[in-house]
């Protein structure tokens, strides 16, 4: 079993004493039915079919099943709706044999016509454009088919390494037919129907989404920590938008967990009894700053290098950002398959910076701001209002430690829907990015790569892509980890990519609840043996 990290525990009322009195009268102190969990979470999802790349990951988990489990423990690949599996002709193929006692929640059954269907499906929605991150797992898919003896064959025009990991995804989660049938649409707005310990019961719009355990189950995996039906009856999964309601709520029993706590949150626990701070740790590419290498100051690598070390990730993680955000030293976190320690190359330096930037002609003028051929070192840094923790003030911090070496940094806060026209315009200098989480080394090339990245107007950089092209289809673990090593070592020294913190999704959750769990990532509670006392 795979618990949580449990980091600090609070004692009794006090300082919320009168938030907690306006925000949830008649609430039941006592944590309320032992079989029912009440989740707080801040967002209504978009989209209730997780295939079409969903961001709200909690609400597609517990209705699906995937054909692999993977172990954090361990890091090993172990057996789900698969029973066992081989790679075939260098990473060419795959065959699966599927278990015979699964049934979906509407009484079809699992076969493996079901499963080539499901992937035939996905490559559907990939190329019309609705499953783009699934359409990425699947880079270079031929076609998918049923065999004998209970197995099924994914055929691939070329090697395709990290798909065994990419089918322990919630997106690779396999569906019944009845929601194969179904278009785009109708799957989103009414989601699918899977394998999985729950059943989606009832969504009010922005309110809350309310599951239901699934009968007969008894084919979890053995990272979740148990057989048979899931341990509760009922999950709901209340909307609440503002972090302070959310951990109010926990504080008076409304609620048994409440997701996405920052420091705020977590002030108003402190010294509280009852509950505690859980750290579900990141596995993907950490927070950073996205750098457009084809813009003509950014091309310069001296500018780049510079600005790498001219941040200081401890200040800036300590000053701003609370519990569970560390500096980032790699460009994926630390619980990442594919981690290296690089903090040598990512420490705070600003003596370093200016002797570069001074080595490499930008001369500093009178207004404290360098310039070089007639070009002032000016730039701008665009992030979305959604973006993690005190990201104004946090940025405001890095522009005058920027100052302080001569490059000026300006502002520029934008919508989400201007973050996505500006990525795929490739008008744009620096950016914010949050990270993602995969834990293989596809997720650094998704993000890294010119050739995959979805940021428009970067500058080819042969020493990255080449070995993150060709780890893609290399099987050899071995000589996988010495192509990403290669790779992510140019992305560092050659500051392609700013890392800046690595941070785990902090939860605030009463001690009555035990078994909590997130074999995948932190945005994918498992709630299957979680136990309230």
């Amino acid at each position: 079993m795979i618990r949580a990290t449990l980091t600090r525990s609070f004692a009794a009322c006090g300082a919320a004493a009168l938030l907690l009195t306006s925000c949830t009268s008649g609430a039941d102190s006592t944590g309320g039915d032992p079989a029912h969990l009440r989740v707080a979470y801040g967002w209504y999802p978009t989209c209730f079919d997780y295939a079409q790349s969903n961001p709200y990951a909690i609400f597609g988990r517990q209705v699906l099943d995937t054909l692999l489990s993977h172990n954090p423990g361990t890091g090993e690949l172990e057996p789900y709706l698969a029973e066992s599996w081989r790679s075939l002709d260098g990473g060419r193929a795959y065959e699966f044999t599927i278990r015979d006692d699964v049934t979906f929640s509407n009484g079809e059954k699992l076969t493996p016509q079901v499963v080539a269907d499901n992937f035939e499906t996905l490559w559907e929605l990939a190329e019309q454009g609705v499953s783009p991150t699934p359409g990425a797992y699947l880079r270079g898919y031929d076609h998918a088919e049923a065999l004998d003896g209970r197995k099924v064959r994914v055929e691939f025009k070329e090697p395709n390494a990290g798909f065994l990991q990419a089918n322990t995804e919630g997106q690779f989660g396999i569906i019944a037919p009845e929601s194969l049938a179904k278009s785009p649409k109708e799957r989103c707005a009414g989601g699918t129907i899977g394998s999985g310990p729950y059943v989606l019961r009832e969504a009010v719009q922005d309110e809350r989404v309310e599951f239901d355990r699934r009968a007969g189950y008894d084919w979890a995996p053995a990272v979740f920590g148990g057989t048979g039906a899931s341990t509760l009856d009922r999950v709901t999964v209340q909307i609440v938008p503002e972090e302070s309601l959310r951990a109010a709520g926990v504080l008076a029993g409304e609620y048994d967990l409440a997701y996405s706590m920052t420091e705020t949150g977590l002030a108003q626990a402190k010294n509280q009894d009852g509950v505690e701070a859980v750290l579900a740790p990141n596995r993907g590419v950490v927070n950073n700053f996205v750098v457009n290498t084809s813009d003509p100051v950014l091309a310069d690598p001296a500018v780049r290098q510079a600005i790498q070390q001219g941040i200081d990730r401890g200040e800036l993680v300590d000053t701003f950002y609370g519990e569970g955000v560390e500096p980032a030293t790699d460009v994926v976190s630390r619980d990442h398959p594919f981690y290296t320690d690089h903090s040598a190359l990512l420490g705070h330096d600003p003596a370093r910076s200016r002797s570069i930037l001074d080595d490499a002609g930008w001369v500093k003028g009178g207004d404290g701001v360098r310039a070089k051929d007639g070009r002032k070192l000016e730039l701008a840094l665009t992030y979305a209002s959604t973006d993690i923790g005190s990201a104004a003030s946090g940025w405001e911090y890095v522009k005058n430690g920027l100052a302080d070496i001569g490059v000026a940094l300006e502002l520029k806060q934008v919508s989400e829907a201007e973050q996505a026209d500006l990525r795929a315009s490739g008008d744009w200098q620096l950016a914010v990015y949050q990270g993602a989480s995969r834990g293989d080394a596809d997720g650094i090339a998704a993000f890294y790569s010119t050739r995959l990245t979805t940021w428009d107007g970067q500058a080819p950089r042969p020493e990255v892509d080449g070995p993150l092209a060709e780890q893609a289809a290399t099987v050899d673990p071995q000589k996988r980890r010495a192509l990403v090593d290669e790779a992510v070592t140019a992305i560092i020294e050659q500051a392609y990519g700013i890392p800046l913190f690595d941070s785990a999704q902090v939860l605030l959750v009463r001690t009555s609840v035990r078994d909590l769990t997130f074999p995948v990532n932190s945005w994918e509670p498992i709630f299957y043996r979680v136990q309230k006392s």
